[in-house]
């Protein structure tokens, strides 16, 4: 890869850092760190699959909260069987299999977030980024096409301004 493994995106934009693992066909995380908070992007030969992050904001479960597709009260009741387990199965798991959210609806909620993540980094003016050669072992693996995303999101910067 042309560009340096870690650094500043003052220095080098997360676009030209995703468009430089696209064409280098990487497999691996970016982690990008702003403070307190850390998320990161997986990638699989030059492909956006997932994208988690520490922000409790970020959370699957508020997001599907956020966009109607799920109750307080549900989330909650996820949670603490989550909880109960010792966070053994994902909460998506738990949220289909009490009958919370369709299969459908979590996928949908999945690809949001993982959206929702990246476009907050684009938002950063000044944050540490690392590219690590490697993959959480239970990464969850969507594809979402780099050339639309960042489509959508400049749309979507348009729209907030």
């Amino acid at each position: 890869m042309a560009l340096p493994l870690s650094g500043n995106i003052q220095d080098v934009p997360l676009p030209a850092i995703l468009q430089e693992l696209q064409q280098a066909n990487a497999t691996g995380t970016l982690f990008v760190r702003c403070g307190s908070v850390e998320k990161s992007i997986q990638v699989k030969d030059g492909q956006i699959i997932f994208a988690t992050s520490t922000d409790g904001q970020d959370r699957l479960g508020e997001m599907l909260v956020r966009a109607g597709m799920l109750s307080r009260e549900r989330l909650e009741a996820a949670l603490q069987e989550w909880r109960k387990n010792a966070g053994i199965k994902k909460i998506g798991a738990i949220l289909v299999e009490k009958g919370f959210v369709s299969p459908k609806n979590l996928f949908s909620g999945l690809k949001s977030q993982v959206k929702d993540i990246i476009y907050s980094l684009f938002l950063l003016e000044n944050a540490e980024f690392r590219f690590e050669q490697r993959l959480p072992p239970d990464v969850i693996h969507l594809q979402i096409n780099l050339q639309e995303l960042i489509t959508e999101i400049i749309e979507r910067i348009k729209r907030e301004a």
